[in-house]
């Protein structure tokens, strides 16, 4: 390959990662229009089953008092639901969905809790009945408490780990639809008629998905390749083809 040539593959590649990135924007603008509202919300189903397996209903019934101090599930959910289409931060995420499911945490709900993180229901009651009393907590009080929210943590981490990736590739997988309609319809409005035959369809769709993962390095393969490209005319010998 020719060093002309070389110079028109850094051209090229600047131009697939344009595609690419204009796929990626046409994608999130879609964001904002209603009938698409719901790429915002790709991944939220998981995060909401968690959630809502950690905030078990109260037990009203078998208290002598309604519990005080629990935050309704339907407030958590729609807090977790604002956050996540918003594109919170999920480190901060993950923080404010544990706040919230403390909140909801009481006497009436602990025995349940305590099962479905693996930590003593008993102990967990007592702890529910003394968080709300402001009564210090015995030793392994403390100790269960503590393993309970480590517990709470990882559970939600693995949620938001999961979600966040469901998230991306389908939004990626949008993105190469996008970025592939594009090229087709690009390569179309250059050569018009002539460019129903196989071949010129298959190179669109391969420019079009090529142009996904290569938008975020195209710029500093472009440089790299372009870089490479003055090297090898700085060490040319005269004479040299």
């Amino acid at each position: 390959m020719g060093v002309f040539d070389t110079m028109q593959l850094g051209q090229v590649i600047t131009a697939i990662g344009g595609l690419g990135t204009a796929a990626f924007g046409l994608v999130d603008a879609a964001k904002t229009v209603p009938l698409f509202g719901g790429i915002n919300r790709i991944g939220l189903k998981h995060i909401n089953d968690r959630v809502t397996e950690l905030t078990p209903d109260q037990n009203v019934a078998g208290l002598p008092h309604k519990p005080l101090n629990a935050l309704p599930r339907r407030h958590i959910l729609e807090t977790v639901e604002a956050n996540w289409v918003n594109g919170t931060d999920i480190a901060s995420q993950k923080a404010i969905a544990k706040s919230l499911i403390k909140l909801h945490f009481s006497e009436g709900n602990a025995a349940v809790l305590a099962t479905r993180t693996n930590v003593d229901p008993a102990v967990l009651e007592s702890v529910a009945k003394k968080n709300l009393a402001g009564t210090p907590l015995l030793p392994t009080e403390s100790d269960v408490f503590a393993r309970f929210d480590l517990i709470l943590t990882a559970m939600l981490d693995e949620a938001y780990q999961l979600s966040d990736q469901f998230y991306r590739n389908w939004t990626r997988a949008l993105a190469a639809g996008v970025a592939v309609a594009l090229a087709v319809a690009g390569a179309w409005s250059l050569d018009g008629t002539n460019f129903w035959s196989p071949r010129e369809i298959a190179l669109a769709v391969l420019v079009g998905l090529l142009a996904t993962p290569l938008a975020p390095i195209a710029k500093d393969l472009s440089s790299a390749l372009a870089t490479a490209v003055n090297t090898m005319q700085l060490v040319k010998k005269p004479g040299q083809q």
